[in-house]
Formats: structure tokens, sequence, C-alpha cells
């Protein structure tokens, strides 16, 4: 629903209904109306949006490499450290996983 998805990025539900029309008319998103109540809207990716997020996150990790192809493991360590202290998760894990930014 709009509703969820405008609380999980942080936004009003008007922004996110905005958004997901432009994303729409990019043939990214689908979206599909409730047919018990109208007012519900589940919007999922289309294929061509699997795809554009899937290209973007692969850019992004390729970028994050590139950015820290300088630091040694060292500094690596630190700086995973740091970032995971602050975003409030001292140890380093989200929720009993591994780190996204890898291991100790």
């Amino acid at each position: 629903m709009v509703k969820d998805l405008a609380k999980k990025i942080g936004c009003t539900p008007g922004s996110a209904s905005i958004a997901i029309k432009r994303l729409g008319k990019g043939g990214l998103v689908l979206r599909e109306r409730n047919e018990k109540d109208e007012r519900i809207v589940t919007v999922t990716l289309s294929e061509g949006g699997k795809i554009a997020s899937t290209r973007w996150r692969d850019d992004q990790k390729r970028s994050m490499a590139l950015l820290f192809d300088s630091l040694g493991p060292n500094e690596k360590k630190t700086l995973k450290d740091l970032l995971a202290k602050a975003l409030g998760n001292p140890s380093g894990t989200e929720s009993g996983k591994e780190s996204r930014f890898g291991s100790h």
C-alpha cells in the first residue's frame, strides 16, 4: 500500500503517490487497486523496474568498492565499526546476521 511505502521511506503518502505515478509512467512500477477497497493500492516493481533496481544496486556496489579500495584491512574494520556505532548498532551486525560492511 502507498501509505506503508511512504512510512518506510520517510515521506508523506502524497509525495509517495506522486513518485509512484511518475515511476508508473516510466514503466518501472505497477499499481493495482484493491477490488474491495479502492483506497488501497498495491505497488510492485515491473520487470523493467526489477532490472533497473538490480542495475542500480550493482552500480552502487561497484562505486562503494572503488571508494574503499584505497583503505587497508585495519582502516576498513575501523570504518565499519564507526559506521555501525553511528547507525546505533555497536555490535556491527544486523539482526544477528553478518554486517553488510563485512566480517571482523
